[in-house]
Parts: C-alpha cells; sequence; structure tokens
C-alpha cells in the first residue's frame, strides 16, 4: 500500500474533523459531507496578475506551463511542479491523524517545489496564483519549500476563485529554512463567498534565521489556517500577522501553533479580525516553551472589531511555559467601534460612514504596515476598501 492509499484509508476510518475534537470545536465542518466534490477541470477564466516576472500559474489544481513564466530562473533557484517530487516528499505528515491532511495527501493535483541553494539571495518575488473557477471541485495542493543556508526569498501564494461557484481548497505547505535563513511567506485568499479553503502551513527553521508570515483573509464559505512554527535553532525568529474580514454568515478560524525548543528564540503573532453581519471568527493560538528554551521572547494578540451585533468571535490564546528565564505574553480582545473616537471625528466635519470607514481600516492597518513588499501591500489596502464599502 503506498502512501496515498493509506492516507485514503485513515480518511475514510476518520473522516473530516468533528466538534468532538477540542481544536475544532467551534469550528463545525460537518456540512462538508454534502458535497462531493467530483468536478471536472476546465482550463480557468479568472484574470490575475504577475507581481514581477517569476510565477506559476494553477488552473483548478493544475500547473499551467503556458500562463507561467518560468524561464530564465536565477541561479541556485529550483522551481517545479510538486509532481516530479511527489515520492520523496509526500509522506513529511503522514503521521498525522487528521482528516483534512489525510485528504489531500491521497487526493492532491499538484502544487509546487521550491528550492533556494545555499547562499543565495532571490531577489524577485516568486508568486504563486491558484485559479479555482471549476464547480464541486476539489483543489488539494501541496507545496514544499526548501531554503539553504545564508539564503533569502520572498513568496506569495495568492488563492483567487469565481463567486458564484462552490469548491474545496485543500492546500498544505511545507517550509524547511537553514541556517542564516530569510524567508517572507505572504498567504492572501481571495476566493468564492460560496467556497471551503482549508490551509496548513508548517515551518522548520535553522539557527540564526527568520521566517515572515503575512496571511490575508476575504473570501470563503468557511475556512481554516492552521500555522505551525518550529523553531528548531537558537537564536531564530518567526512573526505572524493576519487579518480576516468576515462578513454575511462567513466563519473563518485561525490556530497557531509555536515550538520553543531551544534558547534564543522569538515568535511575535499579531491577527486582527473584523466581523460583519452573522459572520463568526476563532482564533487558537498556542506558545509551547519547553525546558530549554531559556531566554525565550513569546508575544501572542488577537483583536476583533464587530461591525455587528450578529458577529460572533471565540478566541483563546494559550501559553504553556516550562522554562523559567523567558518574556511571554499575550491577549485577546473583542470590541467595537470607538464611539468616543466617533463622535470625535463627526464633530470634525466627517460624516458618519466615512469616520466609520476610517476607523475601521485604521484598526486593520496595524497589520497591513507589517507588510515589507509594496505591492502587495498596496493591493491589500485597496482590498480592504473595497470590502467596508460593501459592510459599512
Amino acid at each position: 500500500m503506498n502512501i496515498q492509499e493509506q492516507a485514503l484509508k485513515e480518511f475514510n476510518s476518520v473522516g473530516y474533523p468533528t466538534v468532538k475534537s477540542e481544536s475544532w470545536r467551534f469550528t463545525d465542518i460537518s456540512r462538508l459531507k454534502n458535497y462531493t466534490f467530483d468536478g471536472l477541470w476546465k482550463e480557468s477564466n479568472i484574470s490575475y496578475e504577475p507581481f514581477d516576472n517569476i510565477y506559476m500559474i494553477f488552473e483548478n489544481g493544475k500547473l499551467s506551463l503556458e500562463k507561467s513564466n518560468l524561464d530564465s530562473l536565477p541561479d541556485g533557484l529550483t522551481l517545479k511542479s510538486i509532481n516530479d517530487f511527489k515520492e520523496l516528499k509526500l509522506d513529511s505528515l503522514k503521521s498525522e491523524k487528521n482528516g483534512i491532511i489525510n485528504l489531500n495527501t491521497a487526493n492532491f493535483n499538484d502544487g509546487y517545489y521550491l528550492k533556494v541553494e545555499d547562499d543565495i539571495s532571490i531577489n524577485c518575488p516568486i508568486h504563486i496564483i491558484y485559479l479555482t473557477d471549476s464547480d464541486n471541485f476539489s483543489n488539494c495542493l501541496r507545496n514544499f519549500v526548501e531554503v539553504g543556508n545564508n539564503s533569502k526569498v520572498t513568496i506569495i501564494e495568492e488563492y483567487l476563485g469565481n463567486d458564484d461557484i462552490i469548491y474545496l481548497t485543500n492546500s498544505i505547505t511545507e517550509v524547511y529554512g537553514g541556517d542564516n535563513s530569510n524567508i517572507d511567506h505572504y498567504k492572501y485568499q481571495h476566493e468564492s463567498n460560496q467556497s471551503f479553503h482549508f490551509q496548513t502551513i508548517e515551518v522548520t527553521i535553522g539557527s540564526n534565521s527568520i521566517f515572515y508570515n503575512h496571511s490575508i483573509s476575504l473570501g470563503c464559505e468557511l475556512g481554516r489556517n492552521d500555522i505551525r512554527g518550529i523553531l528548531q535553532g537558537d537564536n531564530s525568529e518567526i512573526i505572524c500577522n493576519g487579518l480576516y474580514l468576515l462578513k454575511d454568515s462567513q466563519l473563518f478560524d485561525t490556530h497557531l501553533f509555536m515550538d520553543h525548543a531551544v534558547p534564543n528564540c522569538k515568535s511575535h503573532e499579531l491577527y486582527k479580525g473584523i466581523l460583519a453581519d452573522r459572520s463568526k471568527g476563532v482564533f487558537c493560538g498556542r506558545i509551547l516553551v519547553q525546558p530549554d528554551a531559556q531566554q525565550t521572547d513569546a508575544i501572542q494578540s488577537n483583536a476583533n472589531l464587530l461591525l455587528s451585533r450578529a458577529a460572533k468571535v471565540n478566541t483563546m490564546p494559550q501559553l504553556e511555559i516550562y522554562a523559567d528565564d523567558v518574556k511571554c505574553t499575550h491577549g485577546a480582545t473583542i470590541g467595537e467601534i470607538d464611539e468616543k473616537a466617533l463622535f470625535y471625528m463627526k464633530s470634525r466635519g466627517l460624516d458618519e460612514l466615512t469616520a466609520n470607514s476610517l476607523l475601521t481600516f485604521a484598526f486593520a492597518n496595524e497589520v497591513v504596515d507589517e507588510i515589507s513588499f509594496k505591492p502587495m501591500k498596496i493591493k491589500i489596502e485597496r482590498a480592504i476598501e473595497s470590502w467596508l464599502k460593501k459592510v459599512l
């Protein structure tokens, strides 16, 4: 029995996660059983705009070499379909007792394999664009990133979908950073409001390395991000910033887990949510500081702004500390627009709609300001402005 057959056997045995599981108790995905996700592949009609000269286009789960630009890659960079390497890389999460991961392993369509050799800096961002507009489609993606010692790269994953259709995106991205590596990773998800979206990102980095993750979520009926950071080398750092914008009856769940196993490491997480209508947000962040991880510096913050009395958030920041010389903090807030600030702005001549829009954008901007890649920052600012016009 090969790895994919074993994963399918485990999925058929366990099925999708249920609310009986502690990590899923606020996120009911039982409605997935109502769909077969057996839609046929077709060429995508979704428009897209690559940021630079290196980009891969996946149409309904399949790499399109015709639409991608992989010519003249810099020396030291490998960028190909994961299908070229699946026997080598597919079993890395095989021990997971997780229905979503098992389903991905059993049924993945495609994905990318990216490797940066030692002592290489890739100055051009690598843009990975996923286009989904095939109804009832199962879009399972497996991505693998290896960044060598003393190397640097920026990776942008962008998920786009057609608003009128139902489909499933199930994506796994595994990242391995060598010593002194610098990885800037973006995940921008703007899919169909009727779609289902699940992504697992697992990151392992070596000594004196830094991994940035910026996650922006705007569209899907039901979605979840699982981000797991393993700080394997001393003096390493993982920074995760995220923003979720929810409306109608959308539900989005964010789970973060940072594993500090060695001394002198940092993990900083800032996640914000803006929720309108009857939407629901879930945030669960866990920081584990193991006994040998002295001098750990860990900060975790989740803040949520409710634009409707019907919107709801469950937030659970957690610290699990087994070392005694650490600096760790966590916090969570849920609130509405500051009435005093709103009154002040109106007293200065602004109408209520403009004042609400400015205050809401300012709330989100703390996350957006952390984005160093300017074209991406501008794109997200415009997306936020467009979203606010729909909900305010």
